[in-house]
């Protein structure tokens, strides 16, 4: 009798721990199948407002942008590659996808005017403006999983970077300012990491 006590008692045990070395098999289980991040899609917005609100002057001017020739937006496209598009009406915008890791620079290529009848200007003083998505609070990213869904993006994953700089230029100085412009401008970079 003790025997067979003994036995089942072994038989138990094993029975036991066979339960918990399979519960601990399917959390792994459960791990794997959760959806991996297979990518970002970023909707890219970029506009510029006809007036300007300039700290630097304290009060509202016109855009500086706007007195160039011609505006284009450097974008990456899915495959890493720099892309140029013009700007129309003031505004730019476009949805690329990023299937690995990458650096995304938003860079504005600006064409210096020939001449500026400085005298026709409606504005007293020129600045800067710019108005940009993503933006540092992660608008306009979305996060892209291997089962199909989405959703917004954790900060651990993307970095946003932008210059912003003010600098009210008196439309009498325009002409020797935009002599010296440097006709690239970053308007932010990102970085996407899966």
């Amino acid at each position: 009798m003790k025997k067979i006590l003994t036995t089942l008692a072994a038989a138990l045990c094993c029975a036991m721990t066979t339960t918990v070395f399979t519960a601990c098999g399917s959390d792994d289980d459960d791990n794997g199948n959760t959806p991996k991040i297979v990518g970002y899609q970023v909707d890219y917005s970029v506009s510029f407002p006809e007036t300007v609100y300039s700290l630097s002057a304290n009060a509202d001017c016109g855009n500086l942008y706007l007195l160039f020739d011609k505006m284009e937006i450097g974008y990456i496209d899915e495959n890493g590659q720099e892309q140029r598009e013009v700007v129309n009406n003031k505004q730019w915008s476009k949805t690329v996808i990023y299937k690995k890791n990458v650096t995304c620079p938003l860079t504005l290529y600006l064409t210096k005017p020939a001449s500026i009848d400085v005298e026709s200007l409606p504005y007293e003083k020129y600045d800067l403006g710019v108005t940009a998505t993503p933006t540092s609070l992660l608008d306009g990213i979305t996060v892209l999983y291997s089962d199909g869904t989405k959703s917004k993006p954790k900060m651990d994953h993307i970095d946003i970077s932008s210059s912003d700089y003010s600098y009210a230029v008196p439309k009498s100085k325009l002409v020797d300012y935009l002599s010296i412009f440097r006709t690239e401008v970053n308007i932010m970079t990102i970085q996407l990491a899966l």
